[in-house]
């Protein structure tokens, strides 16, 4: 049902924040090819155009749906431009729920009506473009919440509120069980119907305030039950969690010993795999798979290590699996120097200047394989952990490139650097 309503921009936003109880596991390949794009941010908008605030509710409206169908409200909070963040915009109020028991999910929206870009819009009156917000790539389009997780989300975010206003934690993270949790710098605080039902502790994480981006719920064993993660640390790359596993059987958490080691730990609900990145410095990192054994532990699946040797090589070893013994090859300064002009270049810079920066670029070697009868390098270009391109450099060291832009194993077109 179509619901367009004006609210007052004073209007608060509910202290409910839904966002873990719709968030999924694995990566959005959002934005990978210029129609994805169209789908989550709408068609470009000219430069002569201004959208109309019923334009602009049509735009979120149409974002939203794109995002988790039948999931969220959406209602104009005013039909006048509001300045946030530097922007002259309109402010969308995002809503779960029906009725009376419908609850605020945060971020709201807002668009920019000269550009048409939409914007996620926090209480702290910040803007992030909607495009380069996981939270919205990450919302479920598979699945919608059933009756009785609305209701679950409904009394958990009501507890949520109240732990909020009396100043015990400023950040409540709710559950589909009905089940709440928040964190300070000693332990995790799961709550029910009001009371703590249980106090974990754990080592420390100074300096980390929780968040919706340093307490989440992930199925992180993939069983379909939520799992909560907390920040142990983080510096300006690597980030560490502790994890709390849920027992469906007790309906309680368990502590995951030893799981603040794996940096950047991310579950891939296809695969039924969690991976793991750690840089070490701007060449050099380490990215590894783990999976879960019978006996509820983590094993490696699979790991590969990118290290600079000092003189400008490029030394990459990989592991199939833990045991197994290890393979390695080297890219040469010359040929690494080539790759990275190629991927600076204007054959790919559509991939970089759509999102505005290119600081999150990184890249993913992946040894040697036979492309088009050739054997080549695979070398991955990601921007914030999602495929971008993928060039195939020729281990022949004739340095012809083939560019492979969507990504799906076959080039499109063949590059020599040397012309």
């Amino acid at each position: 049902m179509k619901l367009f309503t004006i609210h007052s921009p004073e209007r608060k936003f509910a202290a409910a924040v839904l966002a873990s109880a719709l968030l999924l596991t694995g990566c959005s390949q959002a934005g990978e090819t210029d129609s994805d794009v169209e789908e989550i941010r709408g068609p470009a908008v000219s430069a002569q155009t201004s959208l109309t605030p019923e334009e602009a509710f049509t735009r979120a409206e149409t974002f939203l749906q794109n995002a988790a169908s039948g999931t969220f409200r959406a209602s104009l909070m005013s039909d006048e431009l509001q300045e946030i963040d530097g922007l002259s915009v309109y402010t969308i109020l995002v809503e779960t729920g029906e009725g009376d028991e419908a609850i605020a999910f945060e971020p709201a929206l807002a668009v920019d009506p000269e550009s048409g870009v939409l914007y996620s819009y926090y209480p702290d009156g910040t803007l992030t473009p909607a495009s380069e917000d996981s939270i919205w790539n990450n919302i479920s389009t598979q699945e919608s919440l059933t009756p009785e997780q609305q209701q679950n989300l409904a009394q958990a975010a009501q507890y949520a509120s109240q732990i909020s206003e009396d100043g015990t934690a400023d950040f409540v993270l709710t559950l589909k069980t009905g089940q709440y949790a928040y964190a300070d710098s000693q332990a995790l605080y799961i709550g029910y119907n009001g009371e703590i039902q249980q106090t974990l502790f754990h080592d420390g994480n100074e300096g980390i305030v929780p968040d919706a981006s340093t307490l989440l719920a992930r199925d992180m064993n993939f069983d379909g039950y939520e799992d909560i993660l907390l920040c142990a640390s983080s510096g300006n790359v690597n980030t560490y969690y502790y994890l709390w596993l849920y027992d469906p059987a007790e309906g309680n958490f368990v502590a995951y010993p030893g799981f603040e080691q794996y940096s950047a730990p991310t579950p891939n609900a296809d695969t039924q795999q969690i991976t793991t990145y750690e840089r070490g410095s701007a060449i050099d990192y380490t990215q590894a798979s783990y999976v879960w054994d019978d006996t509820g532990s983590l094993v490696r699946a699979g790991e590969y290590k990118v290290e600079s040797d000092g003189s400008g090589n490029v030394n990459v070893t990989y592991q199939e699996s833990e045991g197994d013994s290890e393979n390695s090859f080297t890219v040469t300064e010359e040929e690494y120097t080539a790759a990275s002009e190629l991927m600076s270049g204007s054959l790919i810079d559509f991939c970089i200047s759509r999102y505005g920066s290119s600081e999150q670029r990184s890249f993913i070697f992946e040894g040697i394989e036979t492309v088009s009868d050739v054997s080549c390098y695979s070398i991955m270009m990601t921007e914030s952990g999602v495929g971008k391109v993928r060039l195939y450099v020729d281990a022949r060291k004739t340095y012809m490139v083939m560019l492979d832009e969507d990504c799906d194993g076959t080039p499109e077109e063949t590059v020599n650097i040397n012309d």
